[in-house]
């Protein structure tokens, strides 16, 4: 059983189309959406859990998960409601802003009754990110979807990926970002990341890492661009230097990183159960080595779906 499920959103990123981010090509996009399908891509079982708008661009996103061969069995179609859609630009080193135009669309307005279609039996590991945090609604949704991931004994990863400008007050953030450690046993941050959600708390970096893990998180991964990533166990930290390249775009490449890394967790010597692989020294670093190179892959090509890596690109 190593099936994932990923919870969140699932939109339309415009992406541009020359340097001068003159035109743009919507494409399906969504941190969380971009895991399932990073997950599929690389042979494994995958899933999609969200809110689907009622309008033409639900059609193009459904039909791409099923491209993708990620299960549409949860995703909702919510009624009269619209798909988020998120202008992405990019500068000349591939690196990408967004602007989100999200007001009460299909992604936030997901509801506990959905999930109790979900079949946890089926399922190894629960993955969200923060997007769904950024309202009430939504983040209640989310925090009853951890507490039934936990219930039923499954590994639980959040990539926090913070979107700033999706938030009403940003000083809200980081006490609903820490909410959500409880229920996790992966958390993935950029540095930046770390360092904003460290001077809310008026913490140092190191000691919001060890924060974290004291709340019972048993990894840790920092990742920081082009220079080493890190992850962190209360028993050992290991780090090690991504793959040189020239990025094309960056979009997924978080995403990729993460997708690899449960991947591997869930596919690399099946007869040990995941919450004992999460504590093994040797099988994090080599789940680390792998979604570095994931995550190095998928800055090779525009775009997310498309982007992300098969197990033949990194193998």
């Amino acid at each position: 059983m190593t099936k994932l499920l990923s919870l969140g959103e699932l939109l339309i990123d415009m992406l541009p189309q020359d340097s001068q981010n003159s035109a743009y090509l919507p494409i399906a996009g969504g941190a969380p959406a971009n895991v399932a399908v990073g997950y599929a891509k690389l042979g494994g079982k995958a899933a999609f859990c969200g809110g689907m708008g009622d309008d033409y661009f639900a059609k193009q996103l459904s039909k791409s998960l099923a491209q993708y061969k990620v299960s549409t069995e949860y995703l909702f179609t919510i009624k009269d409601s619209q798909t988020a859609v998120v202008i992405v630009s990019l500068d000349e080193t591939g690196e990408r802003s967004f602007n989100f135009y999200r007001h009460n669309t299909a992604d936030l307005l997901l509801t506990s009754e959905h999930l109790n279609h979900i079949k946890w039996d089926e399922l190894s590991t629960l993955h969200f990110c923060s997007n769904t945090l950024t309202n009430l609604a939504i983040a209640n949704t989310t925090v009853c979807a951890l507490k039934l991931a936990k219930n039923n004994h499954k590994l639980v990863s959040f990539d926090v990926n913070l979107r700033y400008s999706l938030w009403q007050n940003s000083n809200d953030i980081e006490q609903n970002v820490h909410a959500c450690y409880a229920y996790c046993d992966i958390v993935k941050l950029s540095r930046d990341e770390l360092n904003f959600l460290a001077e809310q708390t008026q913490q140092a970096p190191d000691d919001y890492l060890q924060a974290i893990l004291n709340t019972g998180v048993k990894l840790v991964f920092l990742t920081d661009g082009p220079a080493p990533a890190t992850v962190y166990h209360k028993a050992f930290i290991l780090s090690e230097s991504a793959p040189i390249i020239n990025a094309v775009d960056t979009t997924s490449a978080g995403d990729a990183f993460i997708a690899g890394v449960l991947y591997y967790l869930n596919h690399t010597d099946e007869n040990t159960p995941l919450n004992g692989k999460i504590n093994n020294e040797q099988l994090v670093k080599h789940a680390l080595s792998f979604g570095l190179r994931c995550g190095s892959k998928a800055c090779l090509a525009k775009g997310a779906f498309p982007a992300l890596p098969t197990l033949q690109d990194v193998t």
